[in-house]
């Protein structure tokens, strides 16, 4: 058995320090003062069954993949493909307890699955007609000649005919623009896909 290259004590001196402290009831901080070394080094080996150093090499190889491995991992990411290395990771740990995220993550490079896989996009509807289809516009103009300051063209778009009713005001307060909008309904067609498209005065 090799010890550790930095072991403060050597085999036979741990099995003496567990022996005298647990028989020969020797405190710990005299125990220290005999083999010299320090307290938590002799508290360390009086707890531990064993004598020997514990092992550094991992308790699982986390770099091996198996075959079922990496079909378990393919399978489940073709089932939730919105799933990335960790959550596969720990949803497989009960199948496979060195499920790693490394490991996951190699398996879906190799397999091009690194990207979900992409959404089809749904064909484009139009917006259906409505009382909602008009469009308020305010364009801003000079006064006229010999005048101060700016006029407010305010339309009113219908546009399923594309017709507009305008009107020009000294201002664009929201009464104004709400009374614009008043009368253009009143004169554009009616906003539903049946019935006129033009208004009656119009025809």
């Amino acid at each position: 058995m090799r010890l550790h290259r930095q072991a403060a004590l050597t085999l036979k001196q741990r099995q003496q320090v567990k022996k005298l402290h647990t028989e020969d009831k020797v405190s710990i901080r005299k125990l220290a003062q005999r083999f010299g070394v320090n307290p938590t080094t002799i508290q360390r080996w009086i707890k531990r069954e064993s004598p020997l150093d514990k092992s550094t090499t991992p308790l699982t190889n986390r770099s091996v993949i198996t075959a079922n491995y990496r079909d378990a991992v393919v399978q489940y990411r073709r089932e939730n493909p919105t799933h990335g290395p960790i959550r596969i990771a720990q949803e497989l740990k009960t199948t496979f307890p060195w499920a790693h995220r490394g490991t996951v993550l190699k398996i879906l490079q190799e397999e091009s699955l690194t990207r979900p896989s992409k959404k089809e996009r749904k064909p484009r509807e139009g917006i259906p007609v409505g009382r909602h289809r008009i469009q308020m516009d305010i364009q801003q103009l000079p006064a006229v000649e010999g005048g101060k300051g700016f006029e407010y063209k305010i339309s009113a778009i219908h546009l399923r005919t594309r017709l507009k009713y305008s009107e020009i005001h000294s201002d664009r307060k929201s009464s104004t623009v709400a009374g614009v909008l008043k009368r253009a309904l009143d004169l554009l067609p009616p906003f539903s896909s049946s019935g006129q498209t033009m208004p009656s005065s119009l025809q």
